[in-house]
């Protein structure tokens, strides 16, 4: 049993220092996996010191930052570079934000997470917003605790088809974010291992922050009040 495990740790490690940190996430006991991420630290720290392995390469770990560019722009052209056609150019938005191309999100929330470079650790929010004209947005903030940068993500999809790879088993706070967003606009976090209503009854219906929304008449045969008054 203990050969089989220091096996395990040993080929995520391996895979880990090339980059690939599914493995380690992907290790169901916790104590495992934490002793392989304690491991693939150490192995990156000795080759540093030894200038050896991954930090051989010049290319792959220079850091992106150019102080005349801001954290969205550094981020856009690292991902353009990285994955390219995953995100969507629209001038003067990259003040804000940076558009993803939903079929390239769940490639890019990988590298936004494990990538060594931008080691975006923090999830702090997910908004659903109707913008209108039959387009849905999942906007995401994201912080490195370590980097001490911070960018926003925002994902356009269609009102008739609105469906985003879940993020919930990278980042497991987004868990509660998805349920929130798909309860009150309706989009469909896809591999989500529970999207389910959290703050509405599971049989209600429509979205309320959906711009087309309108109260249902009652509910189980109870009347629903339409003036706010009469809840209070």
């Amino acid at each position: 049993m203990i050969d089989d495990r220091d096996k395990l740790i040993a080929e995520a490690v391996e895979k880990g220092l090339q980059g690939d940190m599914d493995t380690i996430n992907g290790i169901e006991d916790r104590v495992i996996r934490s002793k392989a991420k304690a491991a693939l630290h150490k192995a990156k720290k000795v080759a540093k010191e030894s200038g050896t392995g991954i930090e051989d390469s010049k290319e792959e770990t220079a850091s992106p930052v150019d102080e005349n560019q801001s954290p969205n722009q550094i981020v856009f052209a690292y991902l353009e570079k990285k994955i390219p056609g995953s995100v969507i150019v629209q001038e003067g938005d990259l003040e804000e934000c940076i558009y993803v191309n939903p079929s390239s999100w769940e490639a890019v929330s990988k590298l936004l997470r494990n990538d060594e470079i931008l080691q975006f650790d923090s999830l702090q929010c997910i908004t659903g917003i109707d913008i209108g004209e039959g387009i849905l947005e999942s906007r995401y903030n994201f912080h490195s605790m370590s980097l001490r940068h911070t960018i926003e993500i925002r994902i356009p999809v269609s009102i008739d088809n609105p469906k985003i790879y879940s993020i919930e088993q990278i980042w497991r706070i987004g868990d509660w974010f998805e349920r929130e967003v798909y309860d009150m606009v309706g989009i469909i976090f896809e591999g989500h291992r529970n999207l389910k209503r959290m703050l509405l009854p599971d049989d209600w219906e429509g979205f309320p922050l959906r711009k087309d929304y309108e109260t249902q008449q009652t509910y189980h045969g109870i009347a629903i009040p339409k003036v706010k008054e009469e809840w209070e």
